[in-house]
Formats: structure tokens, sequence, C-alpha cells
């Protein structure tokens, strides 16, 4: 897991007790930060909501926005998370999403 931008470094660190906003790169040599970080993002935005419901295109707006949302220079990078969200659905025999799963 990583963070994007440093507010999100600031504010997590803050919760955490750590200064990962002068030093980021802990999140990705240390799993239990990584875990930790993954876990703050998950509650600080709510992400619950929309994982409950299904709504795997709310949660990739919560993540990623602009970027890749609406066209944006990211989507290409949304349409690979699709294809593998569909993909693990049909593992555990949860067939196609019932909401649309593209932002």
């Amino acid at each position: 897991f990583q963070l994007s931008w440093p507010c999100n470094y600031n504010a997590a660190g803050k919760v955490l007790g750590l200064d990962l906003l002068n030093n980021p790169d802990i999140v990705s040599q240390q799993s239990d930060i990584a875990v930790k970080t993954a876990v703050w993002f998950f509650q600080a935005n709510r992400m619950d909501e929309p994982a409950q419901r299904g709504d795997f295109a709310a949660t990739t707006r919560i993540i990623n926005g602009a970027r890749e949302c609406n066209g944006g220079p990211g989507a290409s990078s949304q349409q690979t998370r699709v294809q593998t969200y569909k993909r693990v659905r049909q593992c555990f025999g949860l067939g196609e999403p019932t909401i649309n799963p593209t932002c």
C-alpha cells in the first residue's frame, strides 16, 4: 500500500504517531506500517460505506478521483483494476457486479 500526497502522509503520521511526512519511505519498507496506513486511509475516507454496498466505482473515486474517473489520465489503470475485480468476484462465486464498477 502507498499513500499519495503529502497531506495524507502527514495526517496518517499524526494518527499513528510517526513522522511520515519527513520519512514517507517507511510505509513501503515496513509491512506493519503499510497495513496501518491502509487501515487509516480506509477509515478516514469512510470507504466502508461504498465497500459494503459493493460500489467499486465509489471506492475508486475516493482513492484516485479525477486521475482515473471520467476519462482522466489514469483511466486505463482503472479498466485493468475493474477487470481484476470482476475476476475476483467470479472466484468467490459472486457473479457480475450489481453496481457499475467503472466511475
